[in-house]
């Protein structure tokens, strides 16, 4: 089996740092997961491995996602979008950080669900990005698609994880996280497998009416790229 090996330059409060998260492989941790769902075992579920696997992945997707939200905006939700970014890098006080993360999130939503509806305008702005930003965006891109494909199988046993820690909430013990923050980590993946379409087939179908040439990652374990700001 693969190890997995997150690498992370988490935009958002890190700036182009990188942070590298070796869990075990994804697949031992859903077969464990599946196994307490059958009744044979429910000892050897690796908790704390799935959270620190799924919170990695979701900063990586919210990430990507934000870095090709700031390429596909206009230049007043961009310039909007690398302003929230360099004042998230500032700030220390938590709830700070939170509340700009939602502005964060809550924007580049905004911003890719327009560039799906007007498919002709994007495919215009793809095709007019210089040689630095095609490069931005194939790099995000990359870590878009792994990190859906990590969600995709990490959602194999989510459901399980969640029952498991709402029967034994002491099982986050070593994870660090309350209850209430632990569901919300198995939502956010749960959800990213289920809208995993934008990142492995629409924005690469978008990518290729612009000619621009995407060499899409095929597995979770494939090595992301460190993207620094732009």
């Amino acid at each position: 089996m693969k190890k997995i090996a997150i690498v992370l330059a988490i935009a958002a409060s890190m700036g182009a740092s990188s942070v590298y998260a070796g869990f075990g492989s994804l697949s031992s941790i859903a077969s464990s997961l599946s196994e307490s769902v059958t009744g044979v075992s429910s000892s050897n579920m690796d908790i704390n491995g799935f959270f620190t696997q799924a919170k990695a992945t979701n900063e990586m997707f919210t990430q990507s996602r934000t870095a090709l939200a700031s390429l596909l905006a206009s230049k007043q939700d961009s310039d909007e979008l690398k302003a929230k970014q360099k004042i998230l890098k500032t700030t220390s006080d938590p709830k700070e950080k939170e509340a700009i993360q939602k502005q964060i999130v809550v924007l580049s939503n905004t911003v890719l669900e327009a560039s799906q509806k007007d498919e002709e305008g994007t495919v215009a702005k793809l095709s007019a990005l210089n040689v630095e930003q095609k490069q931005h965006l194939l790099d995000s891109a990359r870590n878009f698609v792994i990190a859906s494909l990590t969600a995709r199988e990490l959602a194999i046993g989510a459901k399980q994880v969640g029952t498991s820690v709402i029967a034994n909430p002491r099982s986050l013990a070593n994870t660090g996280m309350s209850l209430v923050e632990a569901k919300s980590v198995v939502g956010d993946i749960t959800g990213i497998a289920k809208n995993s379409t934008m990142a492995l087939v629409e924005y690469p179908k978008l990518f290729k009416k612009a000619g621009i040439e995407f060499k899409m990652p095929t597995s979770s374990a494939d090595k992301p790229k460190v993207l620094s700001d732009i």
